[in-house]
């Protein structure tokens, strides 16, 4: 359930804490396909989803960074809904 990747952070953010981003397999929510994200860097995390590319909750983030992840949402959905597909609901259930 868990990839890493590497997004530009704003000048203004710490590198010495890499951004990790997580996600779901894909899920059925009101009878649509649904994949939830979350961001996190230290203590601090975001979430959203694909196909709607938006940030639902965060905390420790700034609205730059808030805009960014989104935009990283929307232009990486293909990798993301890519990782996605190869989640294991009940492997990782059973662990």
């Amino acid at each position: 359930m868990n990839f890493n990747t590497e997004i530009e952070q704003p000048s203004n953010t710490p590198k010495e804490e890499p951004l990790q981003v997580i996600c779901s397999g894909i899920l059925k929510k009101d009878g649509k396909k649904i994949i939830y994200v979350r961001f996190e860097r230290g203590k601090n995390y975001a979430e959203g989803s694909i196909p709607q590319a938006k940030i639902t909750s965060q905390s420790g983030f700034q609205t730059e960074e808030i805009a960014q992840l989104e935009r990283y949402l929307h232009e990486h959905e293909h990798e993301i809904v890519a990782q996605a597909k190869s989640v294991n609901l009940m492997k990782n259930f059973m662990k």
